[in-house]
């Protein structure tokens, strides 16, 4: 049988890890001043070297013939290792051995000494997938381990390991490898296996598998059972994908409105097997990077040779920025419903309709949301003075000096400086477009996503009101909520929890004047007249 090129061009030693020289390099220095560690921790996307590192530590700690930390690779010891015929190092897949008594029955083991090996290596693969008492079990093994025991876990989601584990544990994170490396070593390997790959083939390999050398060899392996040459159109038509000629082609139909010549690329993609997921994930690349590189020019494109960034300049010259944040939002809603859809072309083709279209202005309705109605303020009543400590008004806000203002807008700008009395009640934020601008030094991405935007403010919380697609990327970037807050603070002056706003909780916007709390002053003069003194009020 035909084993698969990642299988067959595995990593035998340190020197042969592609992109991961620091941890590389590490590692043999201890393996050679006899500093090892007795458990160790490796974590990374898949396809970047987290068992191959595993494997090559456990024979570097046994090989009798390493030299300068690296093993031989020859000798029996690390071809048992290799083929798995030494018993004394044990690979354990924690996803289908997740329980305590699989790691009771390890603890068992660790007592008896290697028969073979100088130490006894376990290899715990996707270690969280573990339950809490297996955790709990493995903890008790790792507190104080025998001498001729050594621990090696890896994992793709290091936050679901527990922290008690990892305090235990040397780290080392490894990187996504670059599109660089992944292309050279793919043309070093289809020149061992006879495989005719063009250049122009492996930086598009290099660029679907996203830093992952084992979906690259994996894609690779699945274009030569062709028996042609592997270019770029042959990539293309094989992984179902667009690629970036048909994608600058796109983005100028869409600049110039052209829906029947989109319609007839389309026809040509569906002939060639078009995947609308891929497709439409590859726009949303696209066109953030026309979007990115008006904003922030060539720094902020990822692994694009100089040709590309010269063809995305000259195309974003052509595009608002408006138009492109826009253009993402739509792109967004459509890749959001695609997991659900039956009939995926057809949503993508709606996508383009609209993307084609005139961009809408704020429905009428919407409109109508965003500046309630309000009660005018008489003249006769004196407005309560606001406590120092709360919120003042955003920077640069006009403000009437009129003791009658019956404009809606001023009217929202003097409710949202005091927080709703009652929780459940919440009131638009019109400082949110200077917040939603100030964001855009401080992060691109968070910029595009809040373009659109609207925010409420309550007693407790500011609420957000934006796509499904932001709500996702806060879940995934710890550091976005953060930017949101300190872009509030120095924008509008709110120091607030941010959360997602909810209208069925919530209901309509608040249409009345939220009653502000009573000041020091006015508390002071209520008890003086209850007490029987008479007080005059000078304006």
């Amino acid at each position: 049988m035909k084993i698969a090129l990642y299988r067959k061009y595995r990593s035998k030693r340190f020197a042969d890890v592609i992109g991961q020289e620091a941890a590389a390099t590490a590692l043999k220095n201890q393996i050679r001043s006899g500093k090892l560690g007795h458990s160790y921790i490796f974590t990374g996307i898949r396809g970047t070297g987290k068992t191959s590192f595993a494997r090559i530590l456990a024979k570097a700690v046994n090989c009798p013939n390493a030299q300068d930390g690296e093993p031989c690779g020859e000798c029996e010891i690390c071809c048992g290792i290799d083929d798995g015929s030494i018993l004394d190092v044990t690979e354990i897949d924690a996803a289908s051995n997740s329980g305590v008594d699989n790691i009771r029955d390890l603890r068992d083991e660790t007592a008896y000494a290697p028969a073979v090996c100088k130490m006894r290596v376990y290899i715990i693969d996707e270690v969280h997938m573990l339950t809490k008492e297996a955790f709990n079990a493995l903890l008790k093994i790792m507190e104080e381990p025998p001498a001729h025991v050594l621990f090696i876990l890896a994992t793709t989601e290091i936050h679901k390991v527990p922290a008690t584990i990892l305090s235990r544990c040397q780290r080392f994170d490894l990187k996504r490898i670059s599109q660089e490396d992944i292309a050279a070593h793919l043309l070093h390997v289809a020149s061992l296996e006879q495989i005719d790959l063009t250049e122009q083939g492996a930086a598009l390999i290099a660029r679907l598998a996203d830093g992952a050398m084992r979906d690259a060899l994996s894609i690779l392996d699945t274009c030569a059972s062709l028996g042609e040459t592997v270019d770029e159109q042959t990539v293309a038509r094989l992984t179902g994908l667009a690629n970036k000629d048909y994608l600058f082609a796109l983005a100028q139909l869409l600049q110039s409105g052209d829906l029947s010549g989109i319609f007839v690329k389309l026809g040509e993609l569906y002939e060639n097997s078009l995947d609308a997921t891929r497709l439409c994930t590859e726009l949303i690349r696209h066109v953030r990077n026309l979007l990115m590189v008006r904003l922030a020019g060539k720094a902020a494109l990822r692994d694009c040779s100089n040709e590309e960034v010269e063809r995305y300049k000259q195309q974003s010259a052509q595009f608002e920025t408006d138009r492109l944040l826009w253009m993402l939002r739509v792109m967004g809603e459509t890749a959001d419903k695609l997991g659900n859809a039956t009939d995926r072309m057809l949503l993508v083709e709606l996508m383009f309709v609209r993307l084609c279209g005139q961009q809408p202005a704020e429905p009428p309705e919407r409109i109508q949301a965003s500046v309630p109605q309000t009660k005018p303020v008489k003249a006769a009543e004196k407005p309560a003075a606001q406590p120092a400590h709360e919120m003042s008004a955003p920077a640069g806000a006009v403000q009437s000096t009129s003791p009658v203002d019956t404009a809606p807008g001023a009217a929202v700008a003097k409710e949202i400086q005091q927080k709703p009395a009652n929780p459940h009640q919440a009131v638009l934020l019109e400082s949110w477009p200077q917040v939603v601008a100030s964001l855009q030094a401080k992060s691109g991405m968070l910029y595009a996503f809040l373009a659109d935007s609207r925010a409420y403010l309550t007693k407790t919380h500011v609420l957000i009101e934006a796509q499904d697609i932001f709500m996702k990327y806060v879940r995934d970037h710890a550091d976005a909520k953060d930017l949101i807050k300190k872009a509030l603070l120095e924008a509008a002056g709110i120091s607030l929890p941010i959360g997602p706003y909810d209208p069925q909780k919530y209901g309509a916007v608040q249409a009345e004047p939220v009653s502000a709390a009573p000041s020091p002053l006015d508390e002071l003069i209520e008890r003086a007249r209850e007490s029987g003194v008479e007080v005059e009020i000078r304006e």
